[in-house]
């Protein structure tokens, strides 16, 4: 067996949580967790097309600040909520 390692980062939202998951590959999987319920509702680029690596070190830290600088976009978040209460 293969022992691979997954990065996750949860931040609280309005009534719920968001939680990112990245297992060093090209897309990061986002899900917003509403009234109990757990939906993927996007999933972000996280890949230098041009060097085909990551644009962050697979490291906790860089993971974490690589989604909170996401976040800080002006509606995302409100986006991504609207998305999973649909």
């Amino acid at each position: 067996m293969r022992a691979a390692t997954v990065l996750v980062c949860t931040v609280t939202v309005e009534d719920g949580r968001l939680g990112c998951v990245w297992d060093g590959g090209r897309r990061v999987a986002v899900h917003v967790e509403l009234a109990g319920g757990l939906r993927r509702v996007a999933d972000w680029d996280i890949w230098n097309h041009e060097w085909d690596t990551p644009l962050v070190d697979m490291t906790p830290e860089s993971f974490e600040r690589f989604v909170r600088i996401r976040l800080a976009q002006p509606g995302l978040v409100e986006e991504l909520i609207e998305l999973a209460a649909a």
